[in-house]
C-alpha cells in the first residue's frame, strides 16, 4: 500500500473548501419534477424517534434526527442514541457496544444482513460506513425471529437509501480541521419511472485524528514513562447503487452493491524513558532513554452485492434472495527504535491478510389475515475466512524467536430457519410469538510456526423463541413486554486449536468452546406527545450462560515460566440488567416553542463471578454505568436559520483480563452547530464543532498476584495512561439538482 501523505490528501481538501466558500449560485441548478417526494437539501426538523408499528421494542431514528451536527460516519450517528457507549481511544467512534457490553456483543447489520469485518469476533468498524448514505437506524433491543439471534446487549441495523423513496439529486461538499484540513464530498441521485426505480451514490471522506499520549509504569523500584504521538490518516471511497424492475404487477426484482474502500495510515512516535532507584525512599534515576517508532499501512475494502425477487400471491408474499460479501484487509506493521541520539533502525514487522467471504441464499414468506400475521424462511450461509499473520525480524527473515505466526482457515457453513405469527388479540392488544433455528458447522485449520496444522470440527444447533406483546394504553400510550433467547459466538481465533508462544506468554485455542446464551427480558413504555415528541422508558435484564473469557494460569514448560492464556466458558452464570429512558419535546415551558430539547439516558449494571480472582464478583468486563446525550436545537425561520447543541457522556468502566484490572474513565464531548439556508431552502451552509471540550481518556492499569492481593489493595504493578485528542471543526455545503 502506498503511504498516504499530506500530498495526496490536499487536492480533496483544496477543492472541498473552494466548494464550501464558493458561490452557491455557481453550483445551482433546476430540481427535476418528481413523480414522489423531491430529495431534501435540509434535514427535516426531527429530533426524535420515530413511532414504530410492532410489538417488538425497537427504536427508529431517520438520518434527518442526525444530519444537522454533521456526522461523517456511521459511529458519529450512533454516539447520539440511547445505550451506545465506546471504549475506542479518543476521538475514536468504530466499534459501538449496546447497553455497554463489549462489541462482540452487540450486532451490526446492514439492511438486516450482515457483513465480514477485520475483527475475528465478527464486529463491524462502523466509522467506514459514511453517515450520508445512511437512511435511517434501527436499535433492536429485544430481536424477532427473522433476523439473526447473534445480540446479546442488542441490535443496530443500519438501512442505507435506495431510490424507491426520493427522486432528485443532492451533493454535499465539507471540510474538517483537526490541527490540519481534510475534506469530503458526496452526490446522490434517484428516480423513478413506471417500470424501474434507482439510486446511486459516492461517497469520499478523510478522517484524521491525532492523539497524544502520556503513561507512566512502575514494577516495585522500577519505573518507565512513556511520551507518545499517534496519528491516524484515512480515506474511506463508498459507492452504493440499487435498481428495481416492477417486471409486472405482483413481482420485482431488486439488484444492489454497496462497495467500501479504505486506506489508512497510522503512525506512533514514543519515547520511553527507563527510571530505576534504590529503594522505595530513594528517588528515581534515569537509567537509559530509548525511541520507538511504528508504521502501519493499512488496506481494506468490503463488497456485498445482493439481488432481490419479490412476488405477490393470492396466498401470501413471497421474497427469494442470494447476496455475496467480501472483506479484505492488507496491513504491514513496521517497528523502529534506536538509543537516544541515535539514529533509527528496522526492529521488526508484521504482516497480517485477511480474505472473508459470506454468501446467503434464502427465502421467506409472509401471510396475511384480517387479525394476524404469519412468517416463515429458510436460509443457506456459507462463510469461509483465511487469517494469516507472520513476524519478520530486522533482516526481514521470518522471526523464529517470536511464535506469532498466527495463520488459519475457517469454513463455516450453516442453516437458518425461522417462523413466526403475530396476532391482534383486540383492538388494543398485539402478541407475536416466533422460533429461530440456526445450525452451524465450523472447521478450523490452524498453522503454528513450524507449519505443524491442528484442525478441529465443531457443529452445533440453536433453538432461540421469542414473544412480544403490545398493549395500546390509548391513542397516544403504549405498553410492551419482550423475552427472547440471543447468542454470542466464540471467535474464530479462540477456536483455533494452535498454541502460540508470544513473549513470555502463551496462547493456546479451544476448540471445544460453546456459545454464550442468554434470555433476555424488555418491559418499556412509551408516550408520543402528539407528533411533536415522546417519553419513554425501558427496562432490561440479560441471563448469560457460558461466558466466553480468558482463563491465565502460569505454567513451566522447558525450565522457562509462562503465562497460559486460554479462552473457556466461565460457567458462572452472568446478569445484566439496567433501564433506558428518552425523551423529546418543545421548549413550551420557556416559551421557546420552534425549539426543541431532547434527553436520552441509560443506567447500567451487571454482575458474574470472576474467573481469576476467586469469589470475586464484579461487573461485565468494559460495561459503562452510565450513557447519557442531552441537547437542543432551535430553529429560526423569520432567518432561514437554526442553532443546536448536543453533549454526551459515559460512565466509568473496569476491563478485566486475567490479574489485570484496567479502569477507564472519558471526560464528555461537547457538539455544536449553526446552520444557514438558503435560495428558499436549496441551499445550506453549517458550521459544526465536536470534542469542544478537549475531552481526555484516562485509565489505571493494575495487576494482582492472587485474590488476598485484590481484596487488600496490594498490586504487582500500576500504569496510569492519559490520551487526548483536538476538537473538530466541519464546515459543509448542500444542494440539490
Amino acid at each position: 500500500m502506498k503511504a498516504i501523505t499530506q500530498q495526496r490528501f490536499q487536492p480533496l481538501t483544496m477543492a472541498a473548501i473552494a466548494l464550501v466558500l464558493g458561490s452557491p449560485s455557481l453550483l445551482a441548478q433546476e430540481q427535476a419534477t418528481a413523480k414522489m417526494e423531491n430529495v431534501q437539501v435540509i434535514a427535516k426538523r426531527v429530533v426524535k424517534r420515530n413511532h414504530v408499528n410492532s410489538p417488538s421494542p425497537k427504536l427508529v431514528y431517520d438520518a434527518d434526527f442526525f444530519q444537522r451536527f454533521e456526522p461523517i460516519s456511521v459511529g458519529d450517528m450512533l454516539k447520539r442514541v440511547p445505550g451506545v457507549s465506546f471504549n475506542s481511544d479518543v476521538g475514536e467512534y468504530d466499534l459501538p457496544r449496546l447497553r455497554g457490553l463489549d462489541s462482540r456483543y452487540t450486532q451490526v447489520l446492514i439492511n438486516g444482513r450482515r457483513l465480514p469485518g477485520e475483527e475475528n469476533s465478527g464486529a463491524i468498524a462502523v466509522d467506514r460506513i459514511p453517515a450520508e448514505m445512511v437512511e435511517k437506524i434501527e436499535i433492536i433491543r429485544s430481536p424477532s425471529s427473522d433476523i439473526s439471534s447473534q445480540g446479546i446487549g442488542g441490535t443496530l441495523n443500519i438501512i442505507l437509501k435506495d431510490g424507491a423513496r426520493h427522486e432528485g439529486g443532492i451533493w454535499r461538499v465539507g471540510v474538517v480541521n483537526m490541527e490540519e484540513n481534510r475534506g469530503s464530498g458526496f452526490v446522490g441521485m434517484s428516480g423513478v419511472s413506471d417500470k424501474i426505480e434507482y439510486g446511486f451514490s459516492v461517497n469520499i471522506q478523510e478522517r484524521y485524528n491525532p492523539k497524544d499520549k502520556t503513561s507512566s509504569e512502575q514494577e516495585e523500584d522500577e519505573r518507565e514513562d512513556i511520551i507518545e504521538s499517534d496519528v491516524r490518516d484515512s480515506r474511506d471511497v463508498a459507492f452504493a447503487a440499487d435498481v428495481a424492475f416492477q417486471l409486472n404487477e405482483k413481482s420485482k426484482l431488486r439488484l444492489n452493491l454497496l462497495h467500501i474502500d479504505t486506506e489508512r495510515e497510522e503512525k506512533e512516535n514514543t519515547r520511553v524513558t527507563a527510571l530505576e532507584r534504590a529503594d522505595s525512599s530513594s528517588p528515581f534515576a534515569i537509567d537509559e532513554i530509548a525511541l520507538e517508532n511504528q508504521l502501519e499501512d493499512i488496506d481494506q475494502n468490503n463488497t456485498s452485492l445482493g439481488i432481490d425477487y419479490e412476488l405477490a400471491t393470492a396466498s401470501g408474499e413471497l421474497n427469494v434472495y442470494a447476496s455475496t460479501h467480501q472483506f479484505k484487509q492488507d496491513k504491514r506493521e513496521t517497528n523502529f527504535e534506536a538509543d537516544l541520539g541515535d539514529p533509527l533502525e528496522l526492529d521488526a514487522q508484521e504482516l497480517t491478510d485477511i480474505d472473508d467471504t459470506e454468501d446467503r441464499i434464502g427465502l421467506s414468506w409472509k401471510h396475511e389475515s384480517a387479525n394476524s400475521e404469519s412468517k416463515l424462511g429458510l436460509e443457506y450461509v456459507s462463510k469461509t475466512r483465511d487469517f494469516n499473520l507472520k513476524a519478520l525480524d530486522d533482516n526481514g527473515d521470518l522471526d523464529e524467536e517470536n511464535d506469532e505466526f498466527a495463520d488459519f482457515s475457517v469454513d463455516d457453513k450453516g442453516f437458518n430457519a425461522f417462523a413466526s405469527n403475530s396476532w391482534k388479540l383486540r383492538e388494543d392488544l398485539e402478541l407475536e410469538l416466533g422460533l429461530r433455528a440456526e445450525y452451524r458447522d465450523v472447521d478450523i485449520v490452524g498453522r503454528d510456526f513450524d507449519g505443524n496444522i491442528s484442525r478441529s470440527n465443531n457443529d452445533s444447533i440453536d433453538y432461540n423463541p421469542s414473544a412480544h406483546i403490545r398493549w395500546h394504553l390509548n391513542e397516544n400510550e403504549q405498553f410492551r413486554a419482550s423475552i427472547a433467547r440471543t447468542l454470542r459466538r466464540p471467535q474464530f481465533d479462540q477456536l483455533n486449536p494452535v498454541e502460540l508462544t508470544i513473549d513470555d506468554e502463551k496462547f493456546r485455542g479451544n476448540s471445544d468452546l460453546d456459545p454464550e446464551s442468554a434470555i433476555g427480558i424488555d418491559l418499556g413504555y412509551d408516550h408520543f406527545i402528539a407528533d411533536s415528541g415522546v417519553i419513554g422508558i425501558n427496562f432490561f435484564y440479560r441471563e448469560v450462560e457460558d461466558l466466553i473469557e480468558y482463563r491465565q494460569t502460569d505454567i513451566t514448560v522447558g525450565g522457562t515460566d509462562f503465562e497460559l492464556r486460554q479462552a473457556i466458558n466461565n460457567r458462572n452464570t452472568g446478569k445484566v440488567m439496567g433501564v433506558e429512558l428518552d425523551f423529546s419535546a418543545p421548549m413550551t415551558l420557556i416559551n421557546l416553542p420552534s425549539a426543541q430539547a431532547f434527553f436520552n439516558l441509560t443506567l447500567l449494571d451487571s454482575e458474574v463471578e470472576d474467573d481469576y480472582f476467586e469469589g470475586v464478583k464484579r461487573r461485565f468486563s468494559g460495561q459503562a454505568k452510565y450513557v447519557y446525550n442531552l441537547g437542543f436545537e432551535h430553529e429560526l425561520a423569520a432567518l432561514q436559520a437554526s442553532y443546536g447543541l448536543s453533549y454526551q457522556k459515559q460512565g466509568d468502566s473496569e476491563e478485566f483480563e486475567g490479574n489485570e484490572i484496567n479502569r477507564i474513565r472519558y471526560d464528555g464531548n461537547l457538539e455544536v452547530f449553526i446552520e444557514k439556508r438558503f435560495d428558499n431552502g436549496n441551499y445550506a451552509l453549517r458550521l459544526s464543532g465536536q470534542n469542544l471540550l478537549d475531552a481526555e481518556k484516562n485509565e489505571l492499569i493494575r495487576k494482582y498476584d492472587d485474590t488476598a492481593a485484590l481484596r487488600a489493595g496490594q498490586f504487582e504493578s500500576t500504569e496510569t495512561e492519559i490520551e487526548h485528542t483536538s476538537p473538530a471543526i466541519l464546515l459543509t455545503l448542500r444542494g440539490s439538482f
